[in-house]
């Protein structure tokens, strides 16, 4: 399915960062990893391991430079604050902007500028149903947001190049931050809202089999698309 295709996962030690390293290596991909946490969880599984921070842009010239032109770029870094906008302080609220939506949109900027996309490349950003509304989630839902309408517009600007830029939208996922969500939840009230999935929350390789797809040659014609991968618990709404 990615036999031979040249991929860079960033955000590939978190939790779902590092299923979907895992998956897009067993497909045949020479899957790349960054992030700026340790790496060591997926060596095994990685055409090479590239720490960067995406806080320090001045570092990422070298960071990078070693980096073949990829085929496919997963963006999936990401940081909660968990407070409505009347309790959030400025700082957290900012920080989380510049970690989900700023360094991102420059990362993408820089990679254009220095040539390591190619034509034909497929780009997936990792957004979340909390852009649609999510009541204590204002920085984040915001910063997701934004990332969607980075997405589309992405998806308008690179079209010439025939350079394809999706999102895929989780709901809850047993990992990465599942447990910082747990922390701001009582066990009834954790209980309760798992139930609002109708068909369960998920798990890493729910998100990493839609993104391996929309990486993937099958999906040639979609672009500028917000997959939502949430178990059902946005229908309705």
């Amino acid at each position: 399915m990615l036999a031979d295709k040249t991929i860079l996962t960033l955000g590939a030690a978190g939790g779902i960062g590092q299923g979907i390293q895992r998956h897009l290596h067993r497909l045949g991909a020479r899957a790349h990893a960054s992030d700026r946490a340790d790496l060591a969880p997926v060596r095994d599984c990685a055409a090479s391991l590239l720490p960067l921070d995406l806080l320090k842009p001045e570092s990422w010239v070298a960071a990078l430079a070693a980096l073949p032109p990829l085929d496919g770029l997963v963006l999936c870094s990401g940081k909660l604050d968990h407070a409505p906008l009347a309790e959030s302080a400025p700082a957290a609220f900012d920080e989380v902007m510049r970690v989900n939506l700023l360094a991102p949109a420059m990362l993408i900027r820089h990679l254009l500028r220095s040539g390591k996309l190619r034509d034909g490349a497929s780009v997936v950003l990792i957004s979340s149903i909390a852009s649609r509304g999510s009541p204590g989630n204002a920085a984040y839902g915001a910063s997701k947001s934004g990332l969607n309408g980075l997405m589309r517009t992405l998806a308008l600007e690179l079209a010439p190049r025939r350079i394809r830029v999706n999102a895929v939208s989780p709901g809850l996922v047993a990992a990465g931050m599942y447990e910082e969500v747990r922390k701001t939840m009582t066990p009834a009230a954790l209980e309760a809202y798992e139930k609002t999935y109708p068909i369960g929350i998920g798990q890493p390789a729910d998100i990493a089999a839609p993104v391996a797809f929309l990486l993937s040659d099958g999906a040639r014609w979609i672009t500028g698309h917000d997959l939502v991968a949430d178990g059902g618990a946005t229908l309705g709404t």
